[in-house]
């Protein structure tokens, strides 16, 4: 019998989705909107509504994933997860301290946070499951 998914990273896919189809459709939708209420340094809306984009099709593998209950079914899916919230982080790091260009604003940590979380989380249940 294949090796059933946890709970917790179950409930995690579900958290993740509703994050991310929410910060998709701000991205996707509002990005003027977004930038003027953080104080975002510039205005490219292009990138931002690939970003937002991105971020639903993040948030539709999250919602297909939670409704898996086979780990081997969902493992790319975590690992994707893990990428993406490593590179995230890195650059938004990276760009708070090195300010080339532009100073970003405070909403940029909680953005970093958001994606930390993801991160340690998924990790977390990814060296679970493997070790299952």
């Amino acid at each position: 019998m294949a090796e059933q998914i946890s709970k917790q990273l179950n409930i995690m896919f579900l958290v993740h989705f509703f994050v991310s189809i929410l910060f998709g459709i701000v991205f996707l939708v509002f990005v003027e909107g977004f930038v003027d209420f953080t104080q975002w340094p510039y205005l490219e809306p292009v990138s931002g509504r690939l970003l937002g984009a991105a971020l639903i099709g993040y948030a539709a593998t999250s919602l297909l994933a939670w409704r898996e209950t086979e780990w081997m079914k969902v493992r790319i899916i975590v690992q994707m997860e893990i990428v993406w919230c490593a590179i995230g982080s890195i650059v938004l790091i990276v760009s708070l301290f090195i300010p080339v260009f532009f100073a970003l604003p405070f909403f940029t940590w909680i953005i970093v946070v958001i994606l930390l979380f993801f991160l340690i989380m998924f990790t977390w249940y990814y060296f679970q499951h493997e070790r299952a």
